[in-house]
């Protein structure tokens, strides 16, 4: 097995990863862009397009642990591979420190005013881009507990920054910068697109600004320190009751 996995090539190597990794959620979003293709929402009277019931995903704990489980299952898998192949989440840049700390609570900060620079474009409010009567909002209702919001929101990070961030990083960074960050932006996006259009370009925008960061400092703390506290923001508030 070992050997066959070495015989691999990069485009191969690349195409597995990601099928490990991501391959529900490719699956899932590719079928919600075919579905959202052939038929459109009827507009909102004030111009809004609304989603229809059907597209609401509730968030459980049983989901949730479901997730985490198969998060650890694929981001082991993915590194055995890695390791056979000569790559690690070490060559990716994990060094922990209140340095890289910092820097993500301030990566997190500049996220956060960028979705709300986002979200004014594309309602004329500043407010929350999840409000029930903005723009296509994120298709998530929460019913966590703070358990398992602690749980999803530590393992989630480090395994989409691993590989949205880390792993693309390292295997296109040879066609420079510009197509390495706008590759991995466009990716993350589309992983997220079952969140709507709101969502799309959301993500998409955090991979710029993530992008960006991890290519002047290749390190993933400072995103996974960030994306934790994106996913503390979205997922408390509805569990404490705001």
């Amino acid at each position: 097995m070992k050997a066959i996995i070495r015989s691999f090539s990069q485009p191969t190597e690349f195409l597995l990863i990601l099928a490990i990794a991501f391959g529900l959620t490719i699956a899932a979003s590719t079928i919600w862009v075919v579905n959202h293709t052939l038929h459109t929402p009827e507009p909102h009277p004030a111009g809004i397009v609304r989603p229809d019931n059907k597209d609401v995903i509730h968030l459980t704990n049983n989901g949730i642990v479901f997730t985490a489980v198969l998060d650890f299952i694929t981001l082991g898998a993915a590194l055995w591979i890695g390791r056979i192949r000569g790559w690690s989440l070490k060559s990716f840049g994990s060094q922990i420190s209140w340095k890289w700390t910092s820097l993500g609570v301030l990566l997190f900060l500049a996220n956060y005013l960028l979705n709300q620079f986002i979200h004014r474009l594309m309602t004329g409010h500043w407010e929350n881009s999840a409000a029930a009567h903005g723009a296509p909002t994120f298709l998530r209702v929460s019913h966590l507990t703070i358990p398992f919001i602690i749980l999803i929101s530590t393992i989630n990070p480090i395994c989409e920054e691993a590989f949205e961030s880390g792993y693309f990083f390292h295997v296109l960074q040879k066609y420079g910068m510009w197509v390495t960050i706008f590759a991995a932006a466009l990716f993350r996006g589309f992983l997220h697109v079952t969140m709507g259009l709101n969502g799309f370009v959301t993500m998409f925008a955090m991979g710029l600004l993530y992008g960006f960061f991890y290519w002047r400092w290749r390190q993933l703390w400072p995103l996974i320190v960030a994306h934790a506290l994106q996913m503390y923001l979205a997922l408390l508030p509805p569990a404490l009751g705001h």
